[in-house]
């Protein structure tokens, strides 16, 4: 046996052994497909269904095989049991030093009017209104150890059954990720998060959070009712830190309390950062800040937030989410979430995919030789999960098996020929 034929064995095994679960919770059926699908995800680096069952390598047609799965895909509904088997295999790996990161992103369809139940969002590159699908997506993210954490991706529409609005998608979320890990870590959202239904129901069930505010509300500071960009002018900025837990950037920053006017009783932190831009970036959190030291903590846990627009970017590029051809949205929905199941075996076994690692670095950071190229290579992998995913697309890319023929083994012990009965004489057959 080759190497390489070695190191696929040993993640066909890796692979099953963490969709293992699953068989308790589905029928045998649903849990090939869930194996089938999760490989072929990895494998192809795409949610086409005719890339996927390209990278089965399936002895029956092309044709039939993308049939099957699509029928499957479209039966059954797998979100939520992936939702519950990803945030409890991933809550093993938080620490309290890890920030919740939660951001609404969006599916672009414009081109595919015929998907079922789309809808119009608000595309985060352009601005644009554009046919297609909100996301929410929740990462863990500990910005001292650059360590990346998916915990939930989930896909709804406007137009389904049963969908009432973005807020309530965004309440339900951080509800399901709050009763696996806890009340203790820190919710981090950007400006779109200031809401005023957000932040009763936050208030109302304790939640820790920070939030980058806007202009569109008064805050209640020294007796006063005003936005929080005339605050900001008048705070007086005395303390100094660097922007990123790791960065050179330094920054000046005034912390006050203020209060809602709906909520007087409850006192709030604003920490009001001057980073150079036009207008001070101004961020509102339920944890009280009193000194140098925690301000410091909270604009940190702020700066990792972009690790929720790192699992988007991922989760488009590395996965091809924009890519996806299906048009029913329950085959839209498994995907999505096989999509967070495949990224969240990558998270488990980092540790151990140095073999994949390696294999998956482009020529040009393989070949470095100088102490500072090779520092920059490092921090260009920090986050090291395209490079793991390439490797086991190119370790799988000259496979002539996947793991569809492991799953049709028989369970069944093989036919034994009867005995011939004793004294039973079988008459010759003449030719």
């Amino acid at each position: 046996m080759s190497k390489d034929a070695r190191l696929r064995l040993k993640w066909k095994v890796s692979l099953l052994s963490y969709l293992k679960p699953f068989r308790d919770l589905v029928s045998k059926p649903v849990y090939k497909l869930v194996c089938e699908v999760s490989h072929g995800i990895l494998s192809s680096g795409s949610l086409k269904m005719s890339e996927i069952a390209r990278a089965l390598k399936e002895e029956t047609d092309l044709h039939h095989t993308s049939k099957r799965l699509s029928r499957m895909l479209v039966k059954h509904k797998l979100w939520t049991k992936v939702e519950d088997t990803v945030l409890s295999r991933m809550s093993e790996h938080l620490n309290e030093d890890m920030v919740l990161a939660i951001d609404p992103g969006d599916l672009d369809r414009r081109y595919s009017a015929s998907c079922e139940s789309i809808g119009k969002v608000r595309d985060g590159s352009t601005g644009d209104i554009i046919s297609g699908y909100p996301l929410i997506s929740i990462v863990a993210r500990d910005g001292r150890r650059g360590k990346t954490i998916p915990l939930l991706l989930r896909l709804f529409s406007h137009e389904e059954n049963g969908c009432n609005s973005e807020n309530n998608e965004i309440i339900s979320a951080m509800s399901r990720v709050r009763q696996q890990v806890g009340e203790h870590p820190l919710w981090v959202i950007d400006r779109g998060g200031d809401r005023s239904c957000l932040w009763r129901h936050w208030l109302k069930h304790e939640y820790q959070m920070l939030v980058r505010v806007t202009k569109q509300r008064h805050w209640l500071w020294r007796n006063s009712a005003i936005d929080a960009q005339t605050i900001a002018k008048n705070l007086p900025c005395k303390h100094q830190c660097k922007l990123r837990h790791h960065g050179d950037k330094r920054v000046k920053f005034g912390i006050t309390t203020v209060r809602l006017p709906s909520h007087p009783d409850t006192p709030l932190t604003m920490i009001v950062v001057r980073h150079g831009k036009k207008e001070p970036m101004v961020l509102v959190s339920t944890r009280r800040a009193y000194g140098r030291r925690q301000g410091m903590a909270l604009i940190h846990a702020y700066m990792d937030r972009w690790a929720v627009e790192e699992g988007f970017r991922f989760s488009k590029q590395g996965f091809g989410l924009e890519g996806v051809m299906a048009r029913k949205l329950n085959a839209i929905k498994n995907l999505v979430s096989l999509m967070l199941l495949a990224w969240s075996f990558l998270v488990e076994h980092e540790q151990t995919a140095a073999d994949l690692k390696e294999r998956g670095k482009p020529d040009k950071l393989r070949s470095t030789t100088t102490k500072s190229k090779k520092k920059r290579a490092r921090k260009r992998l920090g986050f090291s999960f395209y490079t793991i995913l390439k490797g086991w697309q190119m370790l799988f890319a000259l496979a002539k098996t996947a793991i569809s023929q492991w799953l049709r083994k028989s369970d069944k012990p093989k036919y034994q020929k009867q005995l011939p009965i004793p004294g039973l004489i079988i008459p010759p057959v003449w030719e």
